[in-house]
């Protein structure tokens, strides 16, 4: 049996063609379409049918009825199903009762981050870590917090950033034990959000990690505990739009261009909504046409759409690891990994209920980020920062995220966030955590943005509904933001534990329950004496709640590395630019990043193959060389130098080579010791990687084309020679004088270069070369447009770093592209009409011109409501030609 509806089988032929990456008819299909589970009825027919005898028949279904019995597990007693599977005490280290050893672990702890001269918060905090503790020892789950204790003292000692996230940064244990970075008391946390007796299965806690270590760390994990305890979670990659049609296409014989086409307009929906998108996307208009027209089109949207959300294959989890006892591998299938580890066949929601801790440690970016600027801080400077110590209410970091210039900066670095923080002008800590639990799908949809701002800036008296709610609501400015505020409310108005009031508050995403909880609200907040009315309207607000809250926990959590991002990057620019090309975190591509950079004064030093390695290093400068000019500057003066690994189509034993042999003394010297391919060496003379050696053995003079025509030389030699055994060869190809009188590469053509071989424009910006009728046409740059009035009609113009559409409440798609021109980045909203005029170019142009009015939205909020757009290129070649004639010339327009 393979599938379960006979109509089935033709999506088991699309598989399978997949799996073959062959179309249909050019392997071996399966015989018939008979592989689809039949009834009782049918499948005694089919026996009778075959064996001739229905006795006979009769016995192979007993068989069969008795193998599937003995088969069966009983899920409790065989697997032990919903029972704590931890690693035992000797696997930990640990003897004696585990929780009298957590105990004195968290309470050995409370002076490291308290001061004892405050009576009065000691006693909250031991009063607190008692009643998190009493709690744990009901639950069983003091090996629990042991085990994830021990793996993050292991991850410290590995000196790798890490830090919690999710509703565990809401535990003063998870605080005390070093597990999160986040004081629960400080930021008002519940612990009843992460863990309660009202809940007895094992919480989730995750942790973030440095993502350039993340397999050193599941390494060190197995090898801790040892790999009958350890494996790692897989997931199932599922079909979606792009990926259903291409294999659909495949099996259809489509040629590999045709499948193209039609892939980059399926701009993010589901393989299922296909046929439906057909109808309402623009971009989709020509292949729509086609699929009424051709029925092979019309078999590759039926095909695709068949495919929806099933499992296309098995991968590694992306963070998951699973801890048990030694029983593990004995409730688990593996096979191996990716990383070369073992990974358990089974996925989250298969492990959840065996019992096993299922640790997610998610490798982030930004953590190596950090951890690699700090890295070059204390290397150039001989500085040692301490980024968890750093004081949190720094008024020139919280300034410099005030300006929206967040680019790089952990999650508010995107056009939305950077438009919120421009209407949001965060003061405090506490801001960013609203600030990042306000920006998600849920509170959006809920209109809690508006109303929270509106507040926040004395546009509008917060309501808090009743006095008694005043104290829960008042950071949020009386508007309901996160899940601790519902069970807050819950808690006071009802009476109820707050362990309780969590779990009502998850039963209101159930329908069916969210009835059982409005009775038990009602009647309780009733014999409390509230009134009818103010009963009512919180009802109203608890209800819509449950698809728009966040865990202000979640929130803090990622408030914290997102406040030392913007630390960093207000303090130590350089390095913090450093790690970001070295790590790339972000959503934007590495070109922004470079001027981002320029932005904020960093000086970038280009690619040489005496001083590049493979990552982006930061070096004190005496001298810095642009072009051939050679300008001096402060002798404390620092920058950052692009790495060896931005060449495409380098590999990385060529990087090696060329690090292990610096430094060179000329163009034939590198030839000779690094031994690059002729793509290499080529490509290395073209983006001025080699000028400093050209101009150390041929003068000021030398020109980059010199130095190409001398590799050119060098690729025409029918082998490389081997010192000592081709002297002569040595003596007279080797080592003769740069060829010189070529012309100095353009502007143009370097950035035309660096583009083509980097996909950078490192010696300036590519809008640069249209600026001439960019000017013309009365363009205006990113940076001016928060200066001009609202409703102003305005041009912008530049390359395209992200293009989004994210849920909206209208359920109609918007689509916002954001440009960068070298001053900065603009963003443009399309609604449905503009989308209709620029169908052709909205999701794959890369220059663009867009047409719009200014929409303010506060101090720094600034955007475009997009009505057309045009290809910035089409264009240019246009006004190429208007400008050999003058006349044409001054009458050229959009």
């Amino acid at each position: 049996m393979r599938y379960l509806e006979p109509d089935d089988a033709l999506t088991a032929d699309v598989l399978d063609a997949a799996r073959h990456l062959e179309a249909l008819g050019l392997f071996e299909e399966q015989p018939n379409a008979q592989a689809w589970m039949k009834p009782t009825e049918k499948m005694l027919a089919l026996a009778i049918e075959i064996t001739e005898d229905r006795n006979r028949a009769l016995e192979l279904f007993d068989v069969t009825a008795k193998l599937a019995e003995r088969c069966r597990l009983e899920p409790v007693s065989d697997c032990g199903w919903g029972k704590p599977k931890t690693p035992e005490q000797s696997a930990l280290g640990i003897t004696g009762n585990p929780f009298e050893v957590l105990w004195q672990k968290a309470h050995s702890e409370i002076e490291r981050y308290y001061p004892r001269e405050n009576k009065r918060l000691i006693q909250q905090v031991q009063h607190r870590l008692g009643q998190e503790l009493i709690t744990i020892n009901k639950l069983g789950f003091a090996t629990y917090f042991l085990t994830v204790a021990d793996v993050a003292q292991m991850i410290r000692d590995m000196k790798i950033r890490s830090q919690a996230r999710g509703s565990g940064a809401g535990s003063l244990v998870n605080y005390l034990l070093g597990i999160s970075g986040v004081d629960p008391i400080e930021h008002d946390l519940l612990f009843e959000r992460f863990l309660s007796t009202e809940r007895s299965s094992l919480p989730d806690i995750d942790i973030d990690v440095e993502s350039a270590r993340r397999h050193d760390i599941y390494r060190a994990i197995f090898k801790r505990y040892g790999s009958q305890r350890v494996t790692l979670l897989s997931m199932q990659s599922t079909y979606r739009g792009r990926g259903a049609m291409r294999d659909s296409g495949l099996a259809l014989g489509l040629a590999e261009d045709e499948i193209d086409d039609i892939a980059k307009n399926m701009w993010r929906f589901s393989a299922g909504s296909f046929r439906g998108a057909l109808a309402i996307k623009p971009e989709l208009a020509q292949f729509a046409a086609a699929v009424e027209e051709d029925r092979r089109m019309n078999l590759l949207v039926d095909m695709t759409e068949r495919l929806d959300r099933l499992p296309r294959y098995i991968s590694m989890h992306p963070c998951g690891v699973i801890l048990g006892d030694s029983t593990l591998l004995n409730l688990t299938p593996v096979e191996p990994s990716g990383a070369g580890l073992p990974m358990s066949q089974f996925d989250k929601d298969d492990m959840d209920p065996m019992g096993f801790l299922k640790l997610d440690v998610l490798g982030v970016r930004m953590q190596s980020t950090m951890a690699y600027a700090i890295q070059e801080i204390s290397r150039v400077r001989g500085e040692n920062v301490d980024l968890d110590r750093v004081p949190r209410d720094d008024a020139e970091t919280f300034k410099a995220i005030r300006t929206t210039n967040t680019l790089g900066v952990f999650q508010i670095e995107s056009p939305g966030q950077r438009e919120l923080t421009g209407k949001h002008q965060p003061t405090q800590f506490n801001d960013l955590t609203i600030q990042i639990s306000l920006f998600r799908p849920g509170p959006m949809k809920g209109n809690m943005i508006a109303p929270y701002l509106d507040g926040r800036h004395g546009f509008a008296k917060p309501d808090f509904i009743h006095p008694d709610l005043e104290p829960i609501l008042r950071e949020s400015w009386g508007v309901v933001i996160f899940h601790e505020h519902v069970i807050r409310i819950l808690n006071v108005m009802t009476g109820c534990t707050l362990a309780k009031a969590d779990e009502l508050r998850r039963s209101l995403e159930n329908p069916r329950a969210n009835q059982m909880v409005k009775q038990f609200f009602k009647k309780e907040a009733a014999a409390r004496k509230y009134p009818a009315a103010v009963i009512e309207k919180v009802w109203k607000i608890l209800e819509g709640f449950s698809s728009f809250g966040f865990c202000k926990a979640h929130g803090a959590a990622f408030a914290l590395p997102t406040y030392q991002s913007a630390w960093l990057k207000t303090h130590y620019p350089t390095e913090f630019m450093a790690g970001l090309f070295t790590h790339d975190p972000g959503m934007y591509p590495k070109r922004l990043l470079l001027s981002e950079a320029r932005r904020l004064g960093v000086n970038l030093l280009p690619i040489d193959v005496n001083c590049s390695t493979n990552e982006y290093r930061v070096e004190k400068i005496k001298r810095k060389t642009i072009d051939h000019q050679i300008i001096k500057s402060d002798e404390s003066d620092i920058g950052v130098r692009m790495a060896l690994n931005e060449i495409q189509g380098i590999s990385e034993a060529e990087i090696e080579r060329i690090i292990n042999e610096q430094p060179f003394v000329d163009v034939a010297d590198f030839y000779l010791r690094a031994k690059p391919s002729r793509r290499s060496l080529e490509r290395l003379a073209l983006i001025g990687a080699l000028d400093q050696l050209g101009y150390q053995s041929g003068g000021e003079g030398v020109t980059r084309g010199d130095i190409v025509a001398r590799v050119r030389q060098l690729n025409a030699l029918k082998k490389r020679p081997i010192p000592n055994q081709d002297q002569p060869t040595l003596d007279f190809e080797i080592f003769e004088q740069l060829p010189t009188g070529n012309l100095e590469m353009s502007m143009d053509q370097k950035v035309q270069h660096e583009l083509e071989i980097m996909n950078l424009d490192f010696s300036q910006h590519v809008l640069d070369q249209y600026r001439p009728m960019l000017d013309e046409m009365g363009v205006v740059n990113s940076s001016e447009l928060v200066s001009m009035r609202g409703k102003s009609d305005v041009l912008v113009a530049g390359v395209r770093v992200a293009t989004q559409t994210p849920p909206m409440k209208s359920g109609k798609r918007v689509v916002f592209i954001t440009l960068d021109d070298g001053t900065g980045c603009s963003d443009s909203t399309f609604f449905n009409e503009a989308q209709s005029r620029c169908s052709n170019i909205l999701f794959n142009t890369k220059l663009l011109i867009i047409s719009g009015k200014i929409r303010r939205t506060g101090v720094r909020g600034v955007s475009l409501m997009a009505e057309n757009a045009w290809d910035l290129k089409e264009l240019w070649d246009q006004w190429l030609v208007a400008v050999e004639n003058r006349e044409q010339a001054q009458n050229f327009y959009v």
